[in-house]
């Protein structure tokens, strides 16, 4: 069996898609649906649509009879939101089940541990951007990687999502792709959320001297983890981002445009913890982290 705790845009996505592989993965939400739709490449693709089981509380898997404890969890909910769903995970775990982590940041695995048991904890760099529109309505926009340590489990990963569009990389250097992909996050996701301004804010001259900041900032302390993150990618980010797809925006982004938490803590508060471990200054981001804790609803989309 497989469970999916959380089921925003991107998990929602990767739920489709294992409904597209022939699983019937079992939805772990707080607000039900009876529908999963998702719009996928921006409304140019396929909309995939699925009647998935779908529960709001632990104790209902067993009444409902699922096959417990699953194969595979993956968890979709945010970092922060992650000690609310101890119940869940320890209702869906088991000494041989697998939770893939679809959580930014690198500190997933010290996250989730504590959670869930003797089950394994598989941690994924993700590359999907994807929008929650409402409870099971996804508009899903561009990418659908899947980067995580290489391993059994990264085999069995890739195995569950045959014949879709996902793909799983296995990684020989996940800590290097992790890095990276944090860079890319910290890079991204303050400036939007904060300015509540989709990808093409990064066409303007501010927006590139933030990132240059915020890049060099995550690049010398990965350095000093010992860690290579190529010191020219903050500039590639930012030129990817202004050219991004027209309404491309980020996840805190999303968040903050309806109103919940930014994950700040886990992008930037994961860099300056790092840093001051090490002795790397890190006060852009620092200062980031305690901006994103914060930043309120805006109230509206400016963007739309």
């Amino acid at each position: 069996m497989i469970a999916v705790v959380g089921v925003g845009g991107v998990a929602g996505y990767f739920t489709a898609q294992l409904g597209e592989a022939g699983h019937d993965p079992v939805c772990c939400v707080r607000r039900p649906f009876t529908e999963l739709v998702v719009h996928t490449n921006a409304g140019a693709g396929p909309v995939l649509r699925s009647e998935p089981r779908v529960f709001t509380d632990p104790a209902a898997l067993g009444e409902a009879g699922v096959d417990l404890p699953a194969a595979w969890v993956f968890v979709g909910v945010k970092a922060h939101d992650t000690p609310g769903i101890s119940g869940w995970l320890q209702a869906l775990c088991g000494p041989h089940t697998v939770v893939v982590a679809l959580q930014n940041g690198t500190e997933a695995t010290e996250r989730l541990d504590p959670l869930v048991g003797r089950a394994t904890v598989l941690p994924a760099v993700v590359y999907c951007g994807a929008e929650l529109l409402a409870p099971g309505v996804v508009e899903h926009r561009q990418h659908h990687r899947l980067v995580v340590p290489a391993g059994t489990a990264a085999h069995g990963l890739a195995a569950l999502f045959a014949g879709t569009p996902v793909e799983v990389v296995a990684s020989g250097d996940w800590e290097a792709d992790a890095w990276s992909k944090l860079c890319a996050n910290a890079i991204a996701n303050g400036v939007t959320a904060l300015t509540a301004r989709r990808s093409e804010v990064f066409a303007e001259p501010a927006a590139e001297r933030l990132a240059a900041s915020i890049g060099a900032e995550v690049v010398a302390v990965a350095a000093a983890a010992g860690v290579v993150v190529d010191p020219g990618l903050p500039a590639v980010v930012a030129g990817v981002l202004a050219s991004s797809p027209e309404g491309s925006g980020t996840s805190m982004l999303y968040d903050r445009l309806a109103g919940r938490a930014l994950e700040g803590d886990a992008i930037y508060g994961a860099v300056a913890r790092a840093g001051e471990a090490r002795g790397v200054p890190t006060p852009v981001c620092s200062a980031l982290a305690d901006l994103c804790a914060l930043a309120g609803p805006v109230g509206r989309d400016p963007g739309r």
